[in-house]
């Protein structure tokens, strides 16, 4: 198997929440400096086994997510995840020897949190690497040389989001890719195409400022696959060898929130970052890795609680409280008698105005039997301009919650 270095993290990268500043506490204050003490995030943990593998708006920080399986639950314990996005917290249990239950409305959260969390073994990993390598070198030909793929019907499209050369070298990459079967290895494949999408778009990341068209030579998509390829490899041999023997693979659901499979009372902890209410669309989000990847996306349009409409805070607040009430019933019902719960949430936006996130928490948790034990809150920097005008000057923040359910 080709030896496999670790690269320096690249520079500026914006896929966690950004931390610091002054934390308040409340509740039970040694509860509460714990979890003050989560706050105090490591960022070497970023790109720590799979945690640098897909890009996926608003990740939970893989410290925090650590940092509350350590402190509670013990090995061999269940940790439930309700909204487990690509799969931070699951890595992390898992990584840990506890077993790890995730649940997610979006295909896309759910196939990347399975590819993030199958280790394929050492064989499986080498053919990774190989099948990538050999895409990759047939589609960077294919772009040298000029030739043009087929542009199916969903991407006539697309030529608003790549420039030409582009979308043909990314539409000949993705014919490659999606000619493997969809299991586990041909899974691993797609989510490294989908990886890459974003960087090569003509307003993404890399984007220059001046308004200059970007320069992407023929070929660079084709390496980049590869590379993400070697980088998912490398991650899941350190998840492999930080997994204590016997522990079982993380299962993952495609399912509800407010409708979870775990059996009552069968989770030590439930640590989630549940939506924010009125502040984000993931579909809108991640649409172009929808469409690229043939994942439907219309079931999780209805299904995605709290999600912003046409502008943000266009969430009505009854409807917001019935389905926080919801999943909040099904978090104490997964919970076992003393299990804990730890969400991060932070304060969003219903009927146009701010909410204090704790106290809508608090309500739902408290008709479920759990019971809000600490707390610790930091502001959170706003960007978006209807955000500043609803919160006037006022701090928007980020909450850890620890709740205990009642027996």
């Amino acid at each position: 198997m080709e030896r496999l270095t670790p690269k320096p993290p690249p520079r500026q990268r914006r896929a966690f929440s950004t931390l610091g500043g002054a934390v308040d506490l409340g509740g039970d204050a040694e509860a509460a400096r714990t979890l003050e003490r989560l706050y105090a995030v490591d960022p070497s943990l970023e790109r720590a086994l799979t945690h640098g593998f897909h890009s996926y708006a608003g990740r939970l920080h893989p410290s925090i997510a650590r940092g509350a399986v350590t402190a509670f639950t013990a090995p061999g314990d269940t940790v439930v995840d309700p909204f487990c996005g690509s799969g931070t917290v699951l890595v992390e249990a898992m990584g840990l020897g506890r077993r790890a239950v995730g649940v997610d409305a979006s295909p896309l959260a759910v196939a990347i949190a399975r590819t993030r969390t199958t280790v394929l073994g050492e064989e499986g990993r080498e053919r990774l690497l190989t099948e990538a390598a050999a895409i990759a070198e047939e589609s960077g030909e294919r772009a040298r040389k000029r030739r043009r793929p087929d542009v199916p019907r969903w991407a006539r499209q697309e030529i608003a989001r790549f420039h030409a050369h582009v979308l043909f070298e990314l539409l000949g990459l993705r014919e490659l890719v999606m000619a493997h079967a969809d299991d586990d290895f041909g899974r691993a494949l797609r989510l490294c195409l989908s990886s890459i999408l974003v960087k090569f778009m003509k307003a993404g990341p890399a984007a220059p400022r001046d308004g200059e068209a970007k320069r992407i030579a023929r070929g660079v998509p084709s390496r980049m696959l590869a590379d993400r390829a070697k980088e998912l490899a490398l991650g899941l041999a350190a998840l492999e060898g930080r997994t204590p023997r016997g522990t079982p693979a993380p299962e993952v659901f495609e399912g509800d929130a407010r409708a979870l499979p775990p059996a009552a009372g069968s989770a030590a902890l439930v640590v989630s970052s549940p939506p924010y209410a009125g502040t984000y669309d993931y579909a809108a989000i991640h649409d172009a890795r929808f469409l690229w990847l043939g994942l439907p996306v219309k079931k999780f349009r209805r299904a995605q609680l709290g999600a912003r409409g046409e502008q943000v805070g266009d969430v009505s607040s009854a409807a917001w409280r019935a389905e926080q009430t919801r999943f909040m019933a099904e978090v104490g019902r997964v919970l076992r008698p003393g299990g804990r719960a730890l969400l991060v949430v932070g304060d969003g936006i219903v009927d146009g105005r701010a909410e204090n996130a704790p106290d809508g928490i608090a309500a739902a948790g408290s008709a479920a039997g759990l019971e809000p034990i600490a707390r610790a809150s930091q502001a959170r920097p706003i960007h978006d301009r209807r955000l500043a005008e609803i919160f006037a000057g006022q701090p928007r923040r980020e909450h850890l919650l620890l709740l205990q359910k009642s027996g």
